[in-house]
């Protein structure tokens, strides 16, 4: 018996609860630890550090993933495997930057210790996201001096950088505002606001008007703190921190990876694979970069497509991808999109299961129950007879998956149009489709009902409450980087209140994030419950 099989990768069921509350004030009682670069924040950290292209950190150990996220602090640690690729990194990046980027890191035409000295004043600030202290500014100056005096004025400065690039102070983000005195709960400094508010809305290091701004106190008030998110939320590299957020979301790692039975589907090749990864990026960055708003994600009709693509109704004519603007409800929103509908589906077929999942759980926060002990998890075979749905239908009669299916097949019959590859079908082995279906049970009224096909089904995901509240919480879980629990529920809340009344608005929901206690604060993990 088949049934009962989770999403790829689930995440863990959300403790935090979900009723309203109308009158609360918000707690911080959890603390973010020190938070260990991801690999991708590495990447882009030494792209604005060093001018370094490429992928540095592509052979650094994968992130374990939580609610699909990889910047969990007390998950993301440093192991063994971390040392050597640290050290490698750090040897190529400091030689590339010393032979064509010098004068990124050295603000000097001498090679004396003075000079030597200003470099790691300035290379440091922008490193450390902070001034050196008084001890770190010794250590490395006298590093320099010894290097200097037997490697000579460029083999000093090398060896120097390697150094601050394997340092704690580079590798991690302080942001735990913890003084000689021991204190609950504490505000967070401006240079680690800074750290926080630019690794949230960029996936990067704070650029230099940002560090100016922790140097003189304007992020010390909230209104401060606004202005500059509203800065950085104006300039392109927001886009990469969105991105952050819905690579990881939509795990695109994942659709990229896809592989099918090419004897079922035998359009399907690795360079299929590769565009629905780039068409469904593409296609999340035009809705950021337009309307901007979660409706719009999930109702777009606008697709990206290449010559790999043509299979889906577009003229893409060369491997560059073209913006088309879809006609009738075939492709409306994020859940029609190929390269999800694929990544959703089975080698060898669809998957109302792993389709339905998605919805449930990640845009609704409501995921089934998990599949009781000893059910077979294994999905029903391809057929030449039956249709997706029939065969997946027998799911709900059995008693050990019944509890999870009745949830989950009547969202995910309404995707039986398209097929494994995310191509639109009218009929299946003679037989025509079938896509009612709809939500059955949910704590927002609102979604309830019968709806024929997806294109229905988005369109009261988009205007749902409970929906909105469930991408804030994930938004507000990355931004902070660490579990949830019942006292983020009355911040969530206030937050969800701000997203839902703007519109949807990801950016008025990075400000809303970036203006809560629980962001500008943090609880001492040390003395945390």
């Amino acid at each position: 018996m088949s049934g009962c099989k989770p999403a790829p990768q689930p995440p863990t069921p959300d403790p935090t609860p979900d009723p309203i509350v109308a009158d609360c004030k918000p707690e911080v009682t959890m603390g973010t630890p020190l938070r260990l670069l991801t690999r991708a924040e590495y990447t882009l950290t030494v792209r604005d550090l060093l001018g370094a292209t490429g992928t540095p950190a592509r052979d650094f150990p994968r992130e374990p993933l939580q609610h699909g996220l990889d910047n969990d602090a007390t998950l993301n640690q440093v192991a063994d495997s971390h040392i050597s690729a640290y050290l490698d990194a750090a040897e190529f990046l400091a030689g590339d930057t010393l032979r064509n980027r010098r004068a990124k890191i050295v603000p000097c035409n001498t090679t004396d210790q003075a000079c030597g000295e200003l470099f790691i004043a300035t290379t440091g600030l922008r490193a450390f996201r902070r001034p050196l202290n008084a001890e770190e500014r010794a250590n490395l100056n006298s590093l320099f001096t010894t290097l200097n005096a037997t490697e000579g004025f460029e083999g000093a400065v090398e060896v120097t950088l390697q150094t601050m690039l394997q340092s704690p102070q580079f590798l991690y983000r302080d942001e735990q505002a913890l003084g000689p005195v021991p204190q609950p709960v504490v505000t967070l400094s401006g240079y680690e606001l800074a750290s926080r508010l630019s690794y949230f809305l960029w996936a990067t290091m704070p650029d230099d008007q940002l560090l100016e701004a922790a140097a003189n106190g304007a992020l010390d008030t909230p209104e401060g703190l606004r202005a500059e998110a509203q800065r950085m939320l104006a300039d392109p590299k927001s886009s990469d921190g969105l991105m952050r957020f819905f690579s990881l979301w939509l795990y695109l790692d994942g659709v990229e990876g896809t592989e099918k039975n090419t004897q079922v589907y035998p359009q399907f090749t690795p360079a299929l694979a590769t565009a629905w990864r780039r068409s469904l990026e593409l296609y999340v960055k035009d809705v950021l970069d337009h309307e901007g708003t979660l409706k719009a994600l999930l109702t777009s009709n606008v697709l990206y497509s290449n010559d790999a693509m043509s299979m889906y109704g577009t003229s893409a004519p060369s491997a560059a991808f073209v913006r088309n603007e879809m006609p009738g409800t075939q492709r409306q929103g994020l859940l029609t999109q190929p390269g999800f509908l694929a990544y959703k589906s089975l080698p060898d077929g669809s998957s109302p299961v792993r389709r339905g999942v998605f919805v449930l759980d990640k845009l609704m926060c409501e995921p089934p129950p998990p599949p009781p002990a000893g059910a077979n998890i294994t999905p029903p075979g391809p057929s030449f007879t039956n249709t997706t749905r029939e065969r997946f239908a027998a799911h709900s009669t059995s008693p050990g998956c019944k509890a999870c299916h009745q949830f989950i097949d009547p969202v995910g019959f309404t995707f039986e149009h398209y097929d494994g590859l995310g191509q639109w079908r009218d009929s299946e082995n003679g037989q025509p489709i079938d896509s009612t279906g709809g939500v059955q049970v949910s704590r927002d009224s609102s979604v309830l009902g019968a709806v024929d096909g997806v294109a229905e089904l988005s369109q009261k995901l988009a205007g749902s409450r409970n929906v909105h509240d469930c991408v804030a919480k994930e938004f507000y879980r990355f931004a902070l980087g660490r579990p949830l629990n019942q006292a983020d529920t009355c911040t969530t809340t206030k937050i969800g209140d701000r997203f839902m009344n703007s519109g949807g608005s990801f950016k008025e929901l990075m400000l809303a994030i970036v203006e809560s206690d629980a962001f500008r604060r943090n609880a001492n993990p040390e003395m945390t419950p």
